[in-house]
């Protein structure tokens, strides 16, 4: 009964990696931005610092990690001293080793927390990577619409400049008015600052690249800069729906704040492990002994066992220790000396952890804030979303109608040409043509960049190739 279903979870699981292959493939087809992202990645300091950071949290794993064995350590204790008629001497050497038995759960709970820090160090490396990414990606768009409108208005303001001359003629002719005449100048003049514009637009938008990337010259990326954006517009390959899933699964500001979230609840632990009674036991294991310097030094085999327990109460610590020492009593040369010796030690300081009462406020208050951020930057996150998905399908929508628009613009201008060349219609007209040409390209482009710029966005929030 369950079989159609299971088939339809793999069909759409193997279209959705079709699709993510495709976008893939889409995105790695324009050589010149993969190759801007790699020599960005290699040398942007912040990731050198990021990866850093996740190094480090390995280290820290490993620190807590061996919290969790024995602890070892060969001792060798010495003494030297002098009675009243003579002096003495004593000498310890061993093997000492300690073990928690329990600690309330604060071991375990300092673990899981470096573990939660070292997914919040990878996660802080793919934000700090995906914004370096963001950034040139714009930056690229930018330019390469700043580039195909310079190339178009260039071209237009050459055209529009030969008329003009075109028109000073017909108006020594006396074949215009005067009013023909300051029209036609309004009319080059105006391309001609869309024109100057977009050279500077290209400029400016050459060095923000230039900057983000981290290189003297785009001449030494080793891959040919294309002229323009593609001005084919592919949609996306998701609906709004599906997207929104991936933003609350996939992106990294929200993936970071509930690891926030996660390790402010075992920081509550790590605090409450405190007023959890703790046992600890210590083991010594070697040889010792004492003899007045007069005679000689015989070592006895010895051996310890310590017993610890620790409990905080409301800001006064308890400690309890026990410890049963026995040697062997074939070694002992002295029939006085003791060889077998418990001995306990109870202590109560009063009001000496008064800082467990703020540790536990601060541990409650930061769950809290927690919380409160990842709801607020999942509310923030969707409406970013929503808002680029808008930007997008506008653009996309504007696009394909200027699009027809200069194709119509494009035409009227063949025609008008012609009939100017016949004398059927002012050379004004053809000029106020050509103006409303320059001027729905320069829109076009602009749309272009919106568009890709929101997709970039959408991206980035979503952390998927989406065409």
């Amino acid at each position: 009964m369950r079989l159609p279903g299971f088939i339809r979870l793999v069909s759409f699981l193997l279209l959705a990696c079709l699709l993510l292959q495709n976008a893939v493939t889409l995105n790695a087809a324009d050589q010149f931005l993969d190759t801007c992202l790699k020599i960005a990645e290699a040398r942007e300091k912040r990731l050198v610092v990021a990866r850093e950071q996740m190094n480090l949290s390995k280290v820290r794993i490993a620190r807590t990690a061996r919290g969790f064995f024995p602890g070892l350590g060969v001792e060798r204790k010495g003494s030297h001293g002098k009675t009243i008629i003579d002096e003495y001497q004593s000498e310890e050497l061993g093997l000492r080793a300690s073990q928690p038995i329990y600690e309330g759960g604060r071991q375990r709970a300092t673990y899981r927390y470096e573990r939660l820090m070292e997914d919040a160090s990878r996660y802080n490396y793919t934000k700090t990577r995906e914004e370096v990414f963001y950034r040139i990606k714009l930056a690229y768009y930018e330019l390469l619409a700043a580039r195909m409108e310079y190339s178009t208005l260039k071209k237009a303001f050459a055209d529009i400049d030969r008329l003009q001359e075109k028109v000073k003629l017909e108006y020594n002719a006396k074949a215009i008015s005067e009013l023909d005449m300051i029209e036609s100048r309004n009319f080059r003049d105006k391309v001609e600052n869309l024109y100057r514009g977009a050279e500077l637009n290209v400029e400016y938008a050459n060095k923000k690249l230039v900057t983000l990337i981290g290189v003297n010259s785009l001449d030494n990326i080793p891959v040919i800069l294309p002229e323009g954006l593609c001005d084919d517009v592919p949609e996306i390959s998701f609906t709004l729906k599906e997207c929104l899933g991936f933003v609350n699964t996939n992106n990294i500001d929200i993936k970071l704040n509930q690891s926030q979230i996660a390790l402010a609840k075992q920081k509550i632990i790590v605090t409450h492990s405190k007023v959890i009674p703790k046992l600890y036991l210590e083991g010594f294991y070697g040889q010792s002994g004492e003899a007045f310097v007069t005679e000689p030094l015989a070592l006895a085999t010895v051996w310890n066992v310590t017993a610890k327990i620790s409990w905080s109460i409301w800001g006064n610590s308890f400690e309890l220790n026990r410890i049963d020492e026995k040697s062997a009593p074939s070694e002992i040369v002295d029939t006085a000396t003791r060889i077998d010796v418990q001995s306990y030690t109870a202590r109560l300081n009063i009001l000496d952890d008064m800082n467990y009462f703020v540790e536990h406020k601060e541990s409650k208050v930061a769950f809290q804030q927690a919380e409160a951020e990842y709801q607020d930057t999942y509310k923030k996150n969707v409406l970013d979303f929503q808002k680029a998905y808008n930007d997008y399908a506008n653009s996309l929508m504007n696009a394909r109608t200027l699009k027809n628009e200069i194709t119509l613009h494009l035409q009227k201008l063949q025609l008008l040409r012609r009939q100017n060349d016949l004398y059927e219609i002012p050379t004004v007209q053809l000029m106020e043509e050509a103006w409303k040409h320059a001027e729905t390209v320069t829109n076009y482009s602009k749309t272009l960049c919106t568009n890709y710029s929101a997709v970039t966005e959408m991206e980035r929030m979503a952390l998927i190739a989406l065409r």
